[in-house]
């Protein structure tokens, strides 16, 4: 299995050896908190936070850059386009034709794009810092079934693999003089049939030989499963829970019943 990235970064962090129960409710925590929030500066602070967290997280840049390249790339294009779809308010900035750019829809653009940069980046955070196999005991033990657990984990842990690979892919195309990014639009998708080809079959080759693999350690044979590792909550996960439920209970309550516009 060629070009396999793994997300997760063995290290010891005070992220690590949090609960990774602590770790699902802390993301979901932060996505709500990125819908509660609407301001630009608060977003650009939330994302602050979510960075920071990832560098504590002790991620090696190698991958770091991997998996935020595809985040930043949506930034842009959100920030991008945006305005062009948008062209209610004023002053406005620059008219061509029936499009006009105007300054509150850039303004939103790049509200927009930040929200997305939160709830893009603070996934990583989690796949940083736990295992697949603290993930899938995690899901377990907060009442997901097995079954569901493990496919989310296969799927987030071979998501970055078949975005290597089909770079690999491209590369090997290119070095037989596959030109994928010239000409028109129809050519260049007739090109890139070059690409999915492999790609699928690839990815079918992968399906099968995992399910050997779990045929092969049999899987599903017991229902009473047993676990080498058990997860126990410690006081500090306890208060890290806490600090990120005042994290969202405070502005959700300054928004929703103080009627503060945050």
């Amino acid at each position: 299995m060629g070009g396999f990235i793994d997300l997760y970064t063995e290290a010891d962090t005070f992220l690590h050896r949090m609960d990774p129960r602590v770790k699902i409710v802390a993301v979901l925590l932060l996505s709500l908190l990125a819908f509660i929030l609407s301001h630009l500066y608060l977003l650009l602070a939330l994302l602050t936070f979510i960075f920071l967290l990832l560098f504590l997280a002790r991620a090696t840049i190698s991958r770091t850059a991997f998996a935020l390249k595809f985040v930043l790339r949506f930034m842009v294009l959100i920030i991008i386009l945006w305005p062009i779809f948008d062209p209610t308010g004023t002053p406005v900035l620059a008219s061509l034709g029936p499009i006009k750019i105007t300054e509150p829809a850039v303004w939103r653009g790049v509200t927009s794009a930040a929200r997305v940069g939160c709830l893009a980046t603070v996934w990583y955070i989690l796949m940083f810092t736990t295992s697949q196999r603290d993930l899938v005991r995690a899901l377990v033990k907060m009442g997901v079934r097995f079954d569901f657990g493990l496919t989310l984990a296969i799927s987030l842990r071979f998501l970055p693999t078949f975005g290597a690979l089909i770079d690999s892919i491209k590369d090997a195309q290119r070095a037989r003089g596959l030109e994928l990014s010239k000409g028109g639009l129809l050519k260049r998708s007739k090109n890139y049939v070059a690409v999915l080809v492999p790609t699928i079959v690839s990815a079918l080759r992968t399906a099968d030989t995992l399910s050997l693999a779990l045929q092969s350690r049999a899987y599903g044979a017991r229902a009473d499963r047993t676990y080498l590792r058990d997860l126990n909550m410690r006081p500090s996960d306890y208060v890290a829970l806490a600090v990120l439920a005042a994290i969202l209970v405070l502005p959700a309550f300054a928004k929703f019943v103080m009627q503060v516009d945050i």
